[in-house]
């Protein structure tokens, strides 16, 4: 699993920064993550 990382945090599917990782936005292969990530300044980062 991918989550997005975004200042010091992690990107929920709300759209809001949590340093939570149970509650972030997962993405299951890391090109998905990755495109998105590009758009919004964050990075990909694998949990889980």
């Amino acid at each position: 699993m991918y989550a997005i990382k975004i200042f010091h945090g992690y990107l929920t599917p709300q759209g809001k920064r949590t340093r939570d990782k149970s509650i972030a936005l997962t993405y299951k292969r890391k090109e998905e993550a990755e495109r998105f990530a590009d758009k919004i300044g964050g990075r990909v980062k694998k949990i889980g």
